[in-house]
C-alpha cells in the first residue's frame, strides 16, 4: 500500500475581520437630557449567490463560514420544473450527503418533495460556526442551478474568518475559543478543472466522491473544540494518503490546512488528517473519465 504521511510547520497567518459601524454625534443646539431610542431596523445582508450543477441522483455542497447571528435564509432554484430537487442545511461536521441520510448529521432544515424554488429558513447563533447546504438530485437527468443565502439581523454585520490563512501576520490562533481540539473535519474547499474553471464537488450513491484526471483539487481541514466552535489547537496538522496506484501527486502548501493535489489518473484513494491527536473523518474517492 503507498501510504503517504505528510507533516507542516506552522506558518503565522492572520484573521480577517470585516464589518459595518456606525456612530453618531450632536452640536451645541441639541437639547439636553434623554434622548428616545428607535429600535434597530431587521436588514437583509445577501452572503453568497452561487451556481451549481449535480448530475441525476447525485449530491453536492455549499458552504457558508462564520455567518452572523441573526434568521439566515437560502433559496434553491432550478431549470426542469418536474426534477425533484431536495436541499438541506446541516452545521459544518457533517462529513457527507449519505451521513445526512443515515441520521449522523444536525439538520438545521430541510425542504423536501416536489416543487420548486425550494426555501429554508433557521437560526444562526456562534461567531465561528460553519454551515453546509446541501443539493441532492433526485431526478433522473442532470440539473443546474442558483443557490442564494442570506441573513437578517437586527445590529451591524460581523463576519469574522478565523480560517489559517498565511499572511506572516500574528498567531492565527489569536481570537479564536480554547480548545482543546476535539474534533476535526476534512472536505474538498475546491476543484479546478483546468484553466481555473471550477466545479461542485460531488458524491456518487456510495458516498465516494467524484474526481476526474486531469483536476487540481484541495482538502481542507477544520478543528473544533467540544462547543462545536473552531478553536485553538496546539501542533498543525498531518496528512495521510492512502494511494496505492499512485494517482495523486501532492503540491506544496504554506497553508498546514489546505492539502494541494493534481489528479493524474483514474483510480481510487483515501486521505484523512490528524491535528492534536484527533482523527479526522475519512475522504474515500473515485477518480473516473468525465461522463461516467
Amino acid at each position: 500500500m503507498n501510504r503517504r504521511t505528510l507533516a507542516t510547520a506552522i506558518l503565522s497567518c492572520g484573521a480577517l475581520i470585516s464589518g459595518l459601524s456606525a456612530c453618531g454625534g450632536g452640536g451645541s443646539s441639541s437639547p439636553s437630557g434623554p434622548t428616545p431610542s428607535s429600535a434597530p431596523n431587521a436588514v437583509r445582508t445577501v452572503l453568497a449567490t452561487v451556481p451549481f450543477d449535480i448530475r441525476a441522483g447525485g449530491a453536492t455542497f455549499k458552504s457558508i463560514d462564520n455567518p452572523p447571528n441573526g434568521s439566515m435564509d437560502a433559496t434553491l432554484e432550478w431549470g426542469n420544473p418536474s426534477s425533484q430537487v431536495d436541499f438541506y442545511a446541516t452545521d459544518g461536521r457533517c462529513p457527507g450527503f449519505p451521513d445526512l441520510q443515515a441520521g449522523r448529521c444536525t439538520v438545521l432544515a430541510r425542504a423536501e418533495g416536489s416543487g420548486k424554488p425550494k426555501r429554508l429558513t433557521f437560526s444562526t447563533a456562534g461567531a465561528n460556526g460553519v454551515v453546509n447546504f446541501w443539493i441532492y438530485n433526485r431526478a433522473t437527468v442532470a440539473e443546474s442551478g442558483m443557490m442564494e443565502v442570506g441573513v437578517t439581523t437586527t445590529g451591524p454585520v460581523v463576519i469574522a474568518s478565523p480560517t489559517p490563512a498565511p499572511s506572516g501576520g500574528p498567531d492565527p490562533r489569536d481570537g479564536l475559543p480554547p480548545g482543546p481540539v476535539t474534533q476535526a473535519k476534512i472536505a474538498i474547499r475546491s476543484i479546478d478543472t483546468g484553466g481555473f474553471n471550477y466545479r461542485d464537488p460531488e458524491q456518487d450513491a456510495d458516498g465516494n466522491w467524484v474526481l476526474h484526471p486531469g483536476e487540481f483539487v484541495v482538502f481542507d481541514l477544520s478543528q473544533r473544540n467540544g462547543a462545536g466552535d473552531k478553536c485553538k489547537w496546539i501542533n498543525p496538522p498531518e496528512w495521510t494518503i492512502d494511494d496505492e496506484g499512485e494517482i495523486l501527486a501532492v503540491r506544496g502548501s504554506s497553508n498546514p490546512f489546505l492539502l494541494r493535489v493534481d489528479v493524474a489518473h483514474n483510480g481510487y484513494f483515501e486521505v484523512q488528517a490528524e491535528i492534536d491527536d484527533i482523527a479526522s473523518n475519512v475522504l474515500t474517492v473515485n477518480v473516473k473519465p468525465k461522463g461516467n
